[in-house]
């Protein structure tokens, strides 16, 4: 490439010459590169525009890159074709970071647009009178170079001052950057010269001449961009939704047995409990707080296997814990308080209903083990999204996962009657496995061990 379609920034603007001149580079090789270094050369030009006619900046969370652009566009300092330019700029850098890729075709229209914009630039703050060249479409740089990667520079170093620092309101640095502002153009900013630069910015505009696929692009990408508004705003919502299930789920767990075994042993002075299940049998007064707590953990649980399962796993693990929770609210076990000959939903004999509620408990907190160490532990793969929070999130969810096994455990020994101890270790399994499972749905849920904010 002999010469960049940006050279003729350097005089002037040398650092915004660099960056169009790095992206012509990077567009062969690197299109996300290329995209990054022309919204770099954008985000520039807008902070040009608000040091050369001084004006103040949006303050604190309001000072971004789009609200800058829609603050000039107020002042009339940017006409809706260089905005839209600038908009689009920032919604495909956006969308490379997110998605992790862009095509070259879209690059190569970008560049195009990212040299208009440049133009129009140049020819209301830099040198009214510019004729800009055609646009040529830089060599293919791989065909010249062969095998050898060309390389790409990560970061751009300005030679001016960067247009983010502004001078001191109370006193000018003269001594100390003078050298540096001396290669900056000095575009007087009196109310009535400014007036005339927005005069010029709308002549520069008319005569930037968009081709009809560049057009239909910008048009193309402003539409998706106000879907993808929408797509975002819908996703918010539901994801809401879902941590509040989530902790929903947790807190039920974490109380279930502290619940039951008040209500009992406290309110009703009734015997401590044996197991959670049996304060649900038919002779305890206290026995709709079982069904009932059962009933919206299984109710949660399918609620998101139907609405937020990430894929089938998700979807299986989160529908068979909904599936056990139920089968044991709707099955009695053994307990010295049924009085009847037959018990449950079903309407069984009590040794029948037992067999069935037992298999919906181990089928229960079996999924819900799985869903846990599997699934709570599969998102955010790549590594570049991998957090220390999330690390650490997973370590948590294994070893929870690992000590509800063991509790587990516990519960399918007792129940078979190998310990012999007049000891409520079912009740103390069952508890445990809540206990461990309830705190995994609160981090799932974003109570807390969060990611921290940048």
């Amino acid at each position: 490439m002999v010469s960049s379609n940006f050279s003729f920034l350097a005089g002037q603007f040398p650092a915004l010459e660099e960056m169009g001149r790095l992206a012509e580079t990077c567009l062969y090789t690197d299109a996300n590169s290329c995209i990054y270094k022309m919204n770099s050369l954008a985000v520039a030009i807008v902070d040009y525009i608000f040091e050369f006619d001084k004006l103040e900046q949006p303050s604190g969370k309001d000072n971004t890159h789009a609200n800058r652009i829609k603050f000039l566009q107020e002042k009339d300092l940017l006409p809706k074709e260089i905005s839209d330019i600038l908009y689009v700029l920032g919604i495909k850098r956006d969308t490379a970071a997110d998605e992790g890729h862009c095509s070259f075709e879209e690059c190569r229209t970008l560049i195009e647009l990212t040299h208009s914009l440049s133009v129009w630039f140049m020819q209301v703050y830099g040198d009214e009178g510019y004729e800009p060249a055609p646009f040529v479409m830089p060599d293919d740089i791989r065909s010249k170079a062969g095998s050898q990667e060309m390389p790409v520079e990560a970061e751009i170093q300005p030679t001016e001052k960067p247009p983010a620092e502004k001078p001191s309101a109370e006193k000018p640095s003269a001594g100390t950057d003078s050298a540096q502002e001396a290669a900056l153009p000095k575009p007087a900013h009196s109310r009535e010269q400014v007036s005339g630069r927005m005069d010029r910015a709308e002549k520069a505009s008319q005569g930037t001449r968009l081709s009809e696929r560049e057009t239909r692009y910008i048009i193309d990408a402003l539409i998706e961009s106000d879907s993808n508004k929408e797509d975002r705003a819908r996703k918010a919502v539901k994801k809401s939704f879902r941590l509040f299930q989530l902790k929903t789920m947790g807190f039920i767990s974490l109380f279930i047995g502290p619940l039951v075994l008040f209500s009992t042993s406290v309110t009703y002075g009734l015997k401590f409990p044996d197991s959670i299940s049996e304060t649900a049998t038919i002779a305890n007064r206290s026995g709709v707080i079982l069904p009932f707590c059962l009933g919206a953990l299984a109710l949660f649980a399918l609620t998101y296997a139907i609405v937020h399962a990430h894929d089938l796993s998700d979807k299986i693990f989160s529908s068979c814990t909904a599936v056990g929770f139920t089968i044991v609210a709707m099955q009695l076990c053994l307990s010295d308080y049924i009085e009847v000959p037959r018990v449950g939903l079903l309407g069984v004999v009590p040794e029948v209903s037992n067999t069935i509620h037992l298999i919906g408990a181990v089928g229960g907190f079996g999924a819900m083990i799985f869903w846990i160490m599997l699934c709570f532990r599969k998102s955010d793969k790549r590594k570049e999204l991998r957090t220390k929070e999330k690390n650490l999130r997973d370590s948590v969810y294994f070893y929870l996962g690992i000590a509800m096994i063991l509790s587990l455990g516990l519960f399918l020994l007792d129940s078979a009657g190998l310990f012999g101890v007049r000891f409520p270790v079912v009740f103390v399994a069952e508890c445990a496995m809540l206990l461990f499972g309830g705190v995994a749905c609160l981090i799932k849920g974003g109570l807390f061990l969060k990611d921290r904010a940048p």
